[in-house]
């Protein structure tokens, strides 16, 4: 189900896998693919939903893309009469001839060799790199549509490269941007309902507007639902898991980034504002302890050679049986980190 709307991989190599190995015990099966879909951000998928995925994802008004996801830049060319899609086109067919001989490049070296190609007006000018490269987001969402996918070179290192996608991985069918978009909203319902407009918006990076439209497109197949008095809606399929889902049970820890706290209704989730403010920081967020299905604390990992020390900080004190309930989990982290010890410390 994850699987289905991506799961985020940040930072590259440390996530998406540990977030689906933590659930099944086991790390994806193949064929997965990590590529820049929602938000441009690095997700992994299955290999045969990319071309629906870039049928979906691909904007032609840069306006419906959120101004805190693109700044002003996609305005700015919509104003200047230039259509989001049609940049889009240009750097993807750049990108796509700078890895034609199947070569895998950086990040750095793709730009280097794509951002003479385009037009200047994809490629301002970075104080931040002290040079003009294609805009960062327009780069990473023209990475989709030029069919590249992402080789990380080490989950320790945090290094990654781009490569042309395997022939035949996009499943070899043809999608329309209308039918993509609909089975997209069916995804996030189904990871993540009950949800609402708003929280498609965020989760895609696109304006409230834009979300509206599509959540539209599926509107006759939702239901309305009262949550804490408060109107949420579900696929019609899925009323009936809602209603008879047993209550959550155990001690858990889920990675950073982990879909359960990407695509939350934050304040819903976690009620009090300084213990929000614990669970999603401005970077570099940590992994959060789970007991009973509620978000409990947090923790952060640390490595000295072959030891991993993951370190919680529960809200509130926990038993001592709780504790040793997290051992599975710390002990997966820690096996998926590459550290043949754990230490698992409460704060």
């Amino acid at each position: 189900m994850l699987l289905g709307t991506g799961l985020q991989d940040y930072p590259p190599g440390r996530s998406a896998a540990l977030a689906l190995r933590l659930r099944t015990g086991r790390a994806p099966v193949p064929p997965t693919v990590l590529v820049h879909s929602i938000r441009g951000a690095m997700h992994l998928h299955r290999a045969g939903d990319l071309a629906a995925l870039a049928a979906a994802l691909r904007v032609e008004d840069g306006r419906e893309l959120s101004r805190q996801a693109t700044g002003a830049f996609a305005a700015e060319l919509a104003a200047d009469g230039v259509a989001f899609g049609a940049a889009l086109d240009e750097v993807a067919a750049a990108m796509r001839e700078a890895v034609s001989d199947g070569r895998s490049l950086t990040k750095g070296q793709l730009s280097g060799v794509v951002s003479p190609q385009v037009g200047r007006r994809f490629v301002p000018w970075c104080a931040g790199c002290e040079c003009a490269h294609v805009q960062d987001l327009l780069f990473r969402l023209a990475t989709l549509q030029a069919g590249l996918v992402i080789e990380v070179d080490g989950a320790s290192s945090g290094g990654f490269r781009y490569r042309p996608a395997e022939v035949g991985s996009s499943g070899g069918v043809s999608v329309d941007a209308v039918g993509g978009r609909a089975e997209l909203v069916r995804g996030f319902l189904a990871a993540f309902g009950p949800a609402r407009p708003a929280q498609l918006a965020s989760w895609l990076g696109w304006t409230p507007a834009a979300a509206r439209s599509v959540w539209e497109s599926v509107a006759d197949e939702l239901h309305a639902v009262a949550i804490d008095g408060d109107e949420y809606w579900t696929h019609a399929e899925h009323l009936e898991l809602l209603r008879t889902a047993p209550a959550a049970e155990g001690v858990r820890l889920l990675p950073p980034y982990d879909p359960l706290t990407e695509l939350a209704d934050r304040p819903f989730l976690v009620p009090d504002a300084a213990r929000r403010k614990a669970v999603w920081r401005a970077a570099a967020n940590p992994g959060v302890l789970l007991v009973d299905g509620e978000i409990a604390g947090v923790w952060r990992q640390r490595r000295a050679r072959d030891l991993l020390t993951v370190r919680v900080e529960p809200f509130a004190a926990l038993p001592a049986r709780r504790r040793r309930a997290a051992e599975t989990d710390a002990a997966t982290i820690a096996d998926h980190a590459g550290a043949s010890d754990v230490e698992l410390v409460f704060a």
